[in-house]
């Protein structure tokens, strides 16, 4: 008898279905808002790019902060909630399939540096995509025994 082990990187996205049983208000929403924050904040300050959400963290004391210590609570809140039903639903699916399923790691991608650009075509729709937390890389080992 012998395991193979296979190591695999997924995304996930959840529908808004899906979240809008646990949640008071619609995740796009909180990606939306973002959105328009880091294009106020990219064009004032003349950035060529978009800043992470976890930089708006960063000038809570700051008087000119546009952004809400609120609004990254919620997106953090909602990243966890994310995170823990696509952990549980890879869990049930692979489960039956695979000896084992492991997760080496699960990241939310809202808080990763935006691949979108200021003036891009379509940069505050794709922004707004980026910022909504309802999608997670997973990283995951799977185990299959053989005879």
């Amino acid at each position: 008898m012998r395991f193979d082990k296979v190591l695999i990187t997924i995304d996930v996205r959840l529908k808004a279905q899906q979240l809008q049983q646990y949640l008071p208000c619609s995740a796009t929403i909180i990606g939306r808002t973002l959105a328009g924050i880091a294009d106020e904040y990219a064009r004032e300050s003349k950035a060529g790019y978009y800043p992470a959400i976890d930089f708006f963290k960063t000038l809570v004391n700051d008087d000119k902060n546009p952004v809400d210590p609120d609004l990254i609570t919620s997106a953090e809140q909602v990243a966890w909630l994310v995170s823990k039903l696509a952990r549980e639903t890879i869990q049930k699916q692979l489960r039956p399939i695979f000896s084992s399923v492991q997760f080496r790691s699960v990241q939310t991608l809202a808080f990763s540096m935006p691949k979108v650009r200021p003036n891009s075509k379509d940069a505050i729709e794709r922004l707004a995509e980026h910022y909504t937390p309802d999608a997670v890389k997973i990283e995951l080992v799977l185990t299959m025994m053989r005879r």
